[in-house]
């Protein structure tokens, strides 16, 4: 697999910029694309696409080119395994440069003082030597080749890592009874609580269900929700990915359910918010592959339970929340796509302050 991919700061708001080719030939291939968004799952928000041209290689007899009289269509005869391949090689191609948002010291005030312009230059290309071997159960030889140089690195305003997690930070406190206010090693940080805390639930939730092992937690007393009929339908379709959720919801009468019990992460949310939410992302869904629809159903809960903001939280609170986004492997979005932190760089406030010898 090689080609090019946008980071998550170029986007379109439809899917016309995404292109494929296998074997040299362009193709229309609906499982290729849904591995290309599921790559790019909770880094973009919701109704943003990428800019992407990738080109496969395999073997011609593991491909069927004869699906459609123009060959824009192909089947696969490993369909799951080129999924996975497609989905994990730009994925970790797309974690190796995250970048936290920086703020414009234009943003903090009308007076400025005026900087060189900086131009950097990033090769956002996918190594040429992505491997895939459809016959045998393992991805093998797969390497990549890092898209950032450490001199590119240094040449961007305000990043000092192009790791995907983010510095150690040190608690200031809490602003506005949204934001945690925190120190790095190169400046200001604000962190948004309600979508650090989404991304954290989010990861928690994915781990246990990666491990077949999420506790659920029975209600004192079953919450009852009536839903209209076509909507009805739609949850008795799904209830099966809800239980492995650690969901146990059942019918109870005509467009009517029982929540008998929820994820022990998720204790005292409300579970029938939660589940209207859930159907509503059941039903915008066209054609969703199971692992597409866990992770919507994961981001839509903790959308619903994570801390809000408003809410003045403890220092222990605090502290606790950015320890736990530190050691997420994605903190720097939510699970929609949202930034979970801003960057205030030393270098942008002594700019702003008008000091000598800002850098």
């Amino acid at each position: 697999l090689s080609g090019f991919i946008s980071p998550v700061s170029l986007t379109r708001s439809n899917r016309r910029e995404i292109t494929f080719f296998i074997n040299g030939r362009w193709v229309q291939e609906f499982s290729l694309n849904s591995a290309l968004l599921q790559a790019y799952h909770t880094l973009l928000m919701v109704g943003r696409y990428p800019l992407t041209a990738l080109f496969l290689e395999m073997a011609p007899e593991d491909v069927d080119v004869n699906v459609h009289p123009t060959k824009a269509e192909v089947r696969f005869r490993a369909q799951d395994k080129v999924f996975s391949f497609v989905q994990r090689s730009v994925r970790k191609a797309l974690l190796a440069y995250t970048p936290v948002p920086t703020v414009s010291p234009q943003l903090w005030g009308a007076r400025s003082v005026p900087s060189e312009p900086r131009t950097v230059g990033i090769d956002w290309s996918i190594g040429h030597d992505e491997q895939l071997s459809v016959g045998s159960d393992e991805l093998r030889g797969a390497s990549y080749q890092s898209p950032v140089t450490g001199e590119q690195s240094s040449q961007v305003e305000g990043q000092r890592s192009f790791s995907t997690g983010v510095p150690l930070l040190r608690l200031i406190g809490q602003i506005g009874a949204t934001y945690l206010v925190a120190e790095g090693p190169d400046g200001l940080y604000l962190v948004d609580q309600h979508a650090a805390h989404e991304r954290v639930l989010f990861e928690k939730l994915m781990a246990q269900r990666e491990n077949k092992n999420i506790p659920s937690q029975a209600l004192l007393a079953p919450e009852v929700v009536t839903l209209p009929p076509h909507s009805a339908k739609t949850l008795t379709e799904q209830l099966p990915f809800l239980n492995k959720f650690g969901f146990e919801v059942e019918e109870f009468g005509t467009n009517t359910f029982q929540v008998r019990s929820m994820p022990v992460l998720f204790s005292g949310g409300d579970p029938a918010a939660a589940l209207r939410s859930l159907v509503e992302d059941f039903e915008e869904d066209e054609s969703p592959l199971q692992a597409e629809v866990e992770a919507r159903i994961a981001g839509r809960v903790c959308k619903r339970l994570a801390v809000k903001g408003g809410r003045v939280l403890t220092s222990d609170e605090q502290r606790s929340l950015l320890n736990d986004l530190e050691a997420c492997q994605s903190p720097r979005t939510c699970p929609h796509g949202r930034p979970t932190m801003i960057h205030l760089s030393v270098d942008a406030l002594e700019r702003q302050f008008g000091r000598k010898g800002a850098r």
